[in-house]
């Protein structure tokens, strides 16, 4: 229901972009790409009040995914400035890997998915050549999707605890600064990189999870994307 909202609004504002820029070039299109994302303070977060903790080792790793979705660009006439608003799907993540001294080894995964609304200004300062700022919100798609593995008991226990995790931790919706560089063929194909700068905690702890501390865990993801136009300016 949430997802519905926010696309209704993206539409509006592009209905009204449209039909307010009578002098404006609009192009339009799909993009398609890879991206590395991260969420910081994850071990602290998990580690939180939970003593059977001490004396273990906590390493994070970013997680691989994809970033696709639709895009608009309006260019303002006369200038070499546009506006460029989009609807992407992006997954976002991060892995938790742990070792203790007598040997437990386990490792936990938070791999969320996200519908991204937002839009960037882009300036043009030779041909295609462009620089980009924005700002995106991501509608979660899987606040729960959680994997968990460990070599306690040959994994006899993994359930139980990815359920646990479960129970404790839920994704939130993302709020991210986008910065980007990028050009623009006049074959229509677009290349894009991208850095995301989340500004919003996208990982909440359940009060009924006493070990789990609340943090401040933002993403940080880069992406490379590319990107086709169905009509050019």
């Amino acid at each position: 229901m949430k997802v519905i909202q926010y696309l209704s609004i993206f539409c509006c504002f592009f209905n009204t972009l449209i039909y307010s820029q009578h002098d404006t070039n609009i192009t339009y299109g799909l993009k398609f790409g890879a991206l590395h994302s991260k969420i910081s303070n994850l071990p602290e977060s998990i580690k939180g009040r939970d003593n059977t903790f001490d004396n273990s080792k906590m390493e994070t790793k970013g997680l691989y995914g994809l970033e696709g979705g639709f895009f608009l660009n309006f260019k303002l006439y006369d200038t070499r400035v546009a506006i460029q608003p989009e609807i992407l799907f992006r997954q976002s993540g991060e892995t938790v890997t742990y070792k203790d001294r007598v040997g437990k080894e386990f490792e936990l995964g938070l791999n969320y998915s996200y519908i991204e609304i937002g839009a960037l200004y882009k300036v043009y300062p030779y041909k295609g050549l462009n620089l980009g700022f924005g700002a995106f919100y991501g509608v979660s798609l899987s606040p729960n999707n959680v994997t968990y593995k460990s070599n306690e008991a040959g994994g006899l226990y993994d359930v139980a605890t990815r359920q646990f995790y479960q129970d404790g931790l839920d994704g939130a919706d993302d709020f991210s600064m986008c910065f980007s560089l990028g050009y623009e063929l006049q074959q229509s194909i677009h290349f894009d990189l991208r850095y995301y700068l989340g500004v919003k905690d996208v990982v909440k702890s359940n009060a009924s999870s006493f070990q789990f501390i609340e943090n401040q865990n933002k993403t940080n993801t880069i992406s490379l994307s590319l990107g086709y136009s169905f009509h050019q300016w």
